[in-house]
């Protein structure tokens, strides 16, 4: 990214396949100018119940990933700080974090996966994409041969 020196990088985690490879790849942006990563992970709530309302395996579940984010980040010598947060639904919650916490680039994992035999992104990295207020890097996986 020529001309441009993240500072601050967000990676949204939820302990799929794509989360290692998103991390690694921040923490090697993050070197030279030492920036700052955030590993974040939602844990949706359905409607109808309190945001508090958290079965403890999923907390269990979510810390584990961010737990492997911080590992990750030990591995280059970057401390990658973890956050969980309990919302509703997981896209405007990662956006509404950005905003808040300034971040100026979001790196995303996105697993390739199909859907009525056409590539589909689900509904989370499209919203990230159209109203993230960052640059966004999205790293997938390779396509099955």
């Amino acid at each position: 990214m020529p001309g441009f020196t993240p500072h601050h990088i967000l990676v949204p985690v939820n302990g799929t396949a794509t989360d290692e490879e998103a991390v690694r790849f921040a923490c090697r942006l993050a070197l030279r100018p030492r920036a700052t990563v955030l590993a974040l992970t939602v844990v949706e709530v359905p409607r109808g119940l309190a945001l508090s309302t958290v079965e403890n395996a999923e907390v269990a579940a979510a810390e584990k990933v961010l737990d492997r984010a911080a590992q990750i980040g030990r591995d280059y010598e970057i401390e990658v700080k973890g956050e969980l947060l309990q919302a509703r639904e997981a896209a405007p919650a990662i956006v509404d974090e950005i905003a808040a916490r300034e971040i100026d680039l979001a790196v995303i994992g996105l697993t390739y996966r199909e859907r009525f035999g056409e590539f589909h992104m689900g509904k989370t990295v499209p919203h990230i994409l159209q109203h993230a207020p960052c640059r966004v890097f999205l790293l997938r996986l390779a396509a099955p041969h």
